[in-house]
């Protein structure tokens, strides 16, 4: 059996004494890269000692705005959104460069590494709004791509295991007027290079309902957050993925902060934004290994080896702090381990047979 490949969805919360918008302004005005350089080497060390296999660079901005505001620049562009090349540089990372340089000296190894990008889509809806302009939309997707070779040409210490579209919209939001061929070609024209290179494309949704338009693109990754709500596994039929080669990235630890709070408010009767001490029981109690372990196994026996990636729901930005949040990424690699290994040991097990599986993906 292939092992299931822990990966991340990348956001964290800052440091103490930090704020996103702290590390937006630094970013953009580059006068503090020691501070910025060092916070942010500092948390992708932390996701490779606590186990993630394939990390994505920490992101402490706004997903669409550390995109969407250099495209936005007039300086950037050759004419309004048609971004140059040279300029569509994801800072991050040059900067975890340094650590992979690292990791490759100790190890012997190249490290594999995550990208996510915000996807056309969402790019979209933030700077148009509802309103259809598909020559807009397919240049937004062409500047996606063009992050994503600027990507390959940063990555000298690294491989670009993921390229991932971050997409939340797609299945929830009403107000996308594209029509299914539209999306398509956008998605199609922002995974283009990426497919070209080897790379895997994943979109990451909150929920799968666009999954089989999905399996209609070269995109051969679909995320979607199954650990909070369940009955989204439902929504998948296993054949579908194996007739057109695509992969689960299934998210198995939650990330709905609020909620999980709420079950040990209710549970202690306390209010653990003031006890602070409670906060503890979400990765004690709630988010455990065993409780990780046994979400896979459910998918999994659903899904099967259609599942390639595992990782918490969503990004954990809004955590209370990182201490918390790195403790749930080594609580979910700590699962996801024990799957792996236990599947090992009980040997092959074909449940379906997929021999009609395409390889156009």
């Amino acid at each position: 059996m292939r092992e299931i490949i822990f990966i991340d969805e990348g956001s964290l919360p800052t440091p103490g004494g930090t704020t996103r918008e702290w590390v937006k302004a630094a970013a953009e005005n580059r006068n503090e890269d020691e501070k910025l350089f060092s916070m942010i080497r500092e948390a992708f060390q932390r996701k490779i000692d606590v186990g993630v296999h394939v990390p994505t660079y920490p992101q402490f901005r706004d997903m669409i705005g550390q995109f969407l505001d250099i495209i936005k620049e007039e300086k950037n562009c050759y004419e309004p959104y048609v971004l140059k090349e040279e300029n569509a540089k994801i800072l991050e990372l040059e900067i975890i460069e340094e650590v992979a340089k690292q990791y490759k000296e100790e190890t012997g190894k190249t490290l594999e590494v995550r990208v996510c990008i915000a996807g056309p889509t969402d790019m979209y809806l933030q700077a148009f709004g509802a309103t259809a302009f598909v020559d807009a939309y397919q240049i937004l997707a062409l500047d996606i791509e063009k992050f994503i070779k600027q990507a390959f040409k940063t990555a000298n210490n690294f491989k670009i295991k993921v390229i991932a579209f971050d997409e939340p919209s797609l299945g929830i939001n009403d107000r996308i007027q594209f029509s299914d061929a539209d999306i398509i070609s956008a998605l199609t024209l922002a995974s283009s290079y990426a497919r070209q290179q080897g790379a895997d494309v994943e979109i990451h949704l909150y929920s799968p309902l666009k999954y089989k338009l999905i399996c209609e693109t070269p995109i051969n990754v679909i995320g979607f957050e199954y650990a909070g709500t369940p009955s989204y596994l439902d929504l998948l039929d296993r054949k579908v993925l194996e007739d057109s080669n695509t992969y689960v990235g299934i998210g198995i630890s939650r990330t709905d902060i609020s909620s999980l709070i709420g079950i040990v408010n209710e549970k202690y009767g306390i209010n653990a934004w003031k006890e602070k001490e409670y906060m503890q029981k979400i990765v004690t109690e709630l988010e455990t290994p065993d409780v990780i372990k046994k979400r896979l196994e459910t998918a999994f026996s659903v899904l099967g080896d259609r599942i390639k990636y595992a990782n918490p729901d969503c990004g954990l930005a809004f955590w209370p702090d990182q201490d918390l949040a790195f403790k749930l990424l080594e609580n979910t690699a700590k699962g996801i381990n024990e799957f792996n290994a236990e599947k090992k040991d009980s040997g092959p097990k074909r449940t379906l047979n997929s021999s009609s599986a395409c390889t156009n993906k």
